[in-house]
């Protein structure tokens, strides 16, 4: 099976987590996103996220009206449900489009982790939703060549397969190995090692996401999986040779 047959096999989707999503958003909800600038523009961001909200589409670039408040809303932390409902709204958004940040990595962490507080058909649309994100590589994707395996790895979490396992550790293999990115040697976690610019809050997010979704989660029982996890986490130092010879 090749990697885009292993994709494809998840049935990918660019709408379905929009078609999900945006109908669990009422006017309040639209509302409060419209006003996450200080209360600045507001009718202009609440016209522009209603038509997104009622779009069947998802837009292909995203510019400041109605980027900034969809920033805004990803970066506050969900204190329930329909918080949750919201950033997985905005991420959905950010995710696809091409954006000012051209950054998707830092919109991808917090929709994995709103998707996976909702569960059940929001997992699944997302699932759906990245498995075509990870063929398609759609908005920014395509600018940094340490981003795709990102892709790759929140398919991971949200199925904890090993032939994802794998696919993931050839490509960071590739990103560590590649003379013309740049090293950054602060972070613990070899996902970041070739990253020129990321955010720290998201760096913790993807270490709670991988610790959460293969150390502790008690069904997910392949041993490899937890080895893998701690490295990504940066718990460990397994080098990267080590770990492509676990799913060989």
């Amino acid at each position: 099976m090749t990697d885009s047959d292993l994709f494809a096999s998840f049935a990918p989707d660019e709408r379905v987590l929009l078609a999900w999503v945006a109908p669990q958003l009422d006017a309040a909800a639209i509302g409060a996103m419209a006003v996450a600038d200080h209360g600045a523009r507001a009718d202009e961001y609440r016209r522009a996220l209603d038509d997104l909200a009622h779009s069947r589409w998802l837009p292909d670039e995203i510019g400041w009206m109605p980027g900034s408040v969809l920033t805004l809303t990803r970066s506050h932390d969900p204190a329930g449900q329909r918080d949750h409902v919201r950033r997985l709204f905005v991420c959905t958004l950010l995710v696809r489009a091409s954006t000012p940040d051209a950054d998707p990595v830092d919109s991808l962490a917090p929709l994995l982790d709103s998707a996976l507080e909702l569960g059940g058909p929001a997992r699944d649309a997302s699932l759906r939703f990245l498995a075509w994100c990870r063929l398609e590589l759609p908005g920014d994707w395509r600018d940094d060549p340490s981003s795709p395996m990102f892709l790759t790895l929140a398919v991971l979490l949200l199925t904890a397969r090993p032939e994802v396992a794998a696919v993931l550790v050839e490509e960071l293999a590739a990103v560590l190995a590649d003379p013309d990115l740049p090293w950054r040697r602060r972070p613990r976690s070899p996902l970041f090692a070739r990253r020129a610019g990321d955010d720290g809050g998201a760096r913790r997010l993807w270490s709670d996401l991988v610790t959460r979704c293969l150390v502790d989660d008690p069904a997910v029982t392949d041993p490899r999986l937890a080895t893998l996890g701690r490295a990504l986490s940066g718990d460990t130092g397994t080098p990267i040779d080590e770990l492509r010879a676990l799913f060989r």
